[in-house]
Formats: structure tokens, C-alpha cells, sequence
């Protein structure tokens, strides 16, 4: 598998970037074209209530036999509005609900660096330390990469799926194998010299799911389930990978469009910068949890949504969050200065978490009906925030 520097296909794998609200996307095969949000389909903004504007906006747009999506919109701590329409799976008709879980894309990123900064807050690791300190056995080429460089996406990683077109080589591919795969594949390659520039990486998170294993002595699923799914009480929310397979699970989980428990044609075991499944039920609790401080610290967070890189055409970057700030296309439309969310999207998953401290606006968005769902998503986010900003 010979990987070179292609922007769209590092995109292709879990990165469901900020393009997101600027209606372009290409993070998966069935995104190949432009999507901008339909004004002529979304119902004005009007001296209505905002659930009313939404349920009728769904009643209209989205059928109940149809891959669905997930809703739930939190403001001034309480639900503003919470609703689910669609099918998780096709086959037995099972209607998707809070609790349905949903492969939630690079909105694992944020939990990956929370693992990290808990760590970092029990002194088990700095976020100077270098990769080659905590995985020797990785390419000398990476010796002046730290964990901070990972986690902001400044470590001149290429991307491990960068420019494969043969995505079948993919197929049950598990974290502990990409070490073994980088000297034949051109991973060891630097984009740039770490610290010195910026590019989205989802190599970057694989490595710090590694570094947790690691230094924790647990695997990554069971750190996540240990640290942050049990303490928060997320009951739906877990981990895929060699030994936990959607397809191994009840009918409580969405598939790929409704009918695939593959993404992209093949079975995706590895995580750190994907992999993770969760409902808008438990990101509800997660988010509260993050908020009260309850799983790091407030010093811990405040440093995560502090700038510390600008990814170009995408946004700014702190440790697993984008922000609200910078000179981007989406700024002041979709996002404030002191937002901080992610987005994520694989084959026909697509997912939105965003935090708006100013408006103390949450919006948790799940899909498994890819473009289609993708655009009630952009929807539904446009109409809650001018409905809250008129």
C-alpha cells in the first residue's frame, strides 16, 4: 500500500471535516458532489417555536421508512428539542431512537485527546514527551514528534489511508498491525518537519490510541469504557473493533445506510481517530460531563479549545476540538468565536457535536443516510441557531 500526500482522500477515512457547513465534502465514495443547503426546503424562520419548526421541517423532509438521523438540542441546560425519524436498519424495520448508536466518525478525535488529558493530569505522561520516548519501536524519522503535536495535528503524519486505492486492503486491519505496515508503505515519510505546520492527520490519533494502550497497560476500548463510558453512564456507547463488531451487536445500532454493517466495502477495526459508536442520549451525558468538569479538569479543557494550529480550508485547531475562530467560510454562519465542536462522517454515518458557550447551545446530530441526511443536518443546525440569534 503506497501512500502519497492526497488531500481528498485523506479526508475519505472518519475525517468529516468543517467542509462539512461550508456544503462540500469528501470524506467518503458517495460524496463526489457539491452540497449546498436548499433554501427553498427549509421552513423559514418565523414567531413559531423552534420544535415546532423542526418537526415540521422533518414531517416534510425526512420519511419514517428511510435511513433516518438523531436529534438532540440542548439550550440554557435544558432539551430544547429532542426527536429521532428513520430507519437504523432496514431489514426488521427497527426505527431508530435515542439510544440507537451510531458509528460517530472523527467525533472519536475529542475523546481521544481527553483520554490523553487525563493522563497528562495524573503525571503519567507530558504533553512534551515525544512518540519515540512511549513507541521506540516506531521510525526514527518520528523522533521530534510529541503527543502535542499529535493531538493539534502538527506532526507531519501522512495519512494511513492516504491515497490507497484499494481500500480492500483495509479489510480487518487492527491498530496493533499499523506499525508493522509503515516501511513498506511510505508512513514514515514526514509531510513537514513536526511543529514547523499543520495537516489533518488520522494517523496522529492511531498513535495516541497506542501511546493510552501503552502507557495505561489496557486496550483503547477498554480505557475508553473504564474512563470516560462508565464513569459519564454512556450504556449504548463502545468502541469497534477486532473483538467488538457492529454486526456482533442488537438491533439498537445503526448500519451504513441502513443495510451495511461494512463501511466503504470493507470492515474498519481501527480506532483512535474513528471507531467509536455512541448515541445522542449518551453525547448528552457526555457533553454535561465535560461541561461539569467531571471527566478533566477545567484547566484541561480550556486547553484543548485553545488554538494551537490552522488547518487551511478547514478550521482552527486545538486538542481534539476545532474552534470558532479564524478566517474561515463558516465563521459567524455556523460558528462563533468561542465554539468549539467536531464533525465526523464515514460512508453513510455523519455526525455533528457543537458547543456554543455564548448561545449555551449543544447540538448533537446523528445520520446513517450519508448526503441525504448530511443536508437535514446542516439544516436543522441553520434553523436552531438563527431561531436562538433572531
Amino acid at each position: 500500500m503506497e501512500l502519497q500526500k492526497t488531500i481528498s482522500k485523506a479526508r475519505l477515512y472518519g475525517l468529516f471535516t468543517f467542509t462539512l457547513f461550508l456544503g462540500t465534502t469528501s470524506c467518503s465514495s458517495d460524496d463526489d458532489n457539491a452540497i449546498t443547503i436548499d433554501d427553498d426546503n427549509v421552513t423559514p424562520v418565523e414567531e413559531r417555536n423552534l420544535p415546532t419548526q423542526l418537526t415540521q421541517y422533518l414531517d416534510e423532509n425526512q420519511s419514517d421508512t428511510d435511513p433516518g438521523l438523531s436529534i438532540l438540542i440542548k439550550h440554557q441546560g435544558t432539551v430544547l428539542y429532542q426527536h429521532n425519524k428513520g430507519l437504523a436498519r432496514l431489514q426488521g424495520n427497527h426505527q431508530i431512537h435515542e439510544h440507537t448508536g451510531f458509528r460517530i466518525a472523527s467525533i472519536t478525535k475529542p475523546f481521544t485527546a481527553i483520554a490523553i488529558m487525563q493522563l497528562v493530569e495524573q503525571n503519567l505522561i507530558s504533553l512534551d514527551d515525544t512518540l519515540l520516548e512511549i513507541l521506540p519501536e516506531l521510525p526514527s524519522s518520528f523522533e521530534n514528534i510529541t503527543i502535542s503535536h499529535l493531538l493539534s495535528h502538527r506532526s507531519g503524519l501522512l495519512d494511513y489511508i492516504d491515497d490507497n486505492d484499494d481500500l480492500s486492503t483495509l479489510d480487518g486491519l487492527t491498530v496493533s498491525q499499523i506499525p508493522l505496515i509503515i516501511p513498506g508503505s511510505g508512513l514514515n515519510n514526514l509531510l513537514f518537519e513536526p511543529g514547523t505546520d499543520s495537516e489533518y492527520s488520522n494517523t496522529a490519533y492511531v498513535f495516541l490510541a497506542l501511546i493510552i494502550e501503552k502507557i495505561t497497560g489496557m486496550s483503547y476500548p477498554n480505557f475508553m469504557k473504564t474512563s470516560i463510558f462508565d464513569p459519564v453512564g454512556m450504556p449504548n456507547s463502545f468502541v469497534i473493533s477486532e473483538n467488538a463488531h457492529l454486526g456482533d451487536l442488537n438491533n439498537d445500532y445503526a448500519l451504513s445506510f441502513g443495510n451495511s454493517i461494512k463501511v466503504l466495502g470493507f470492515d474498519s477495526l481501527i480506532y483512535g481517530a474513528n471507531g467509536i459508536v455512541s448515541s445522542t442520549h449518551d453525547l448528552g451525558l457526555f457533553v454535561e460531563a465535560l461541561l461539569d468538569y467531571t471527566i478533566i479538569s477545567e484547566e484541561s479543557l480550556n486547553l484543548m479549545i485553545t488554538v494551537q494550529s490552522s488547518l487551511e480550508g478547514i478550521a482552527d485547531y486545538g486538542f481534539g476540538w476545532m474552534t470558532g475562530t479564524g478566517q474561515y467560510e463558516h465563521t459567524g454562519v455556523f460558528t462563533d468565536p468561542n465554539d468549539f465542536w467536531h464533525t465526523g462522517g464515514f460512508d453513510g454515518y455523519r455526525s455533528i457535536l457543537s458547543i456554543n458557550p455564548d448561545l449555551d447551545l449543544q447540538v448533537i446530530l446523528l445520520t446513517n443516510n450519508g448526503d441525504d441526511g448530511q443536508q437535514k443536518m446542516f439544516d436543522i443546525f441553520r434553523l436552531t441557531r438563527a431561531y436562538l440569534k433572531k
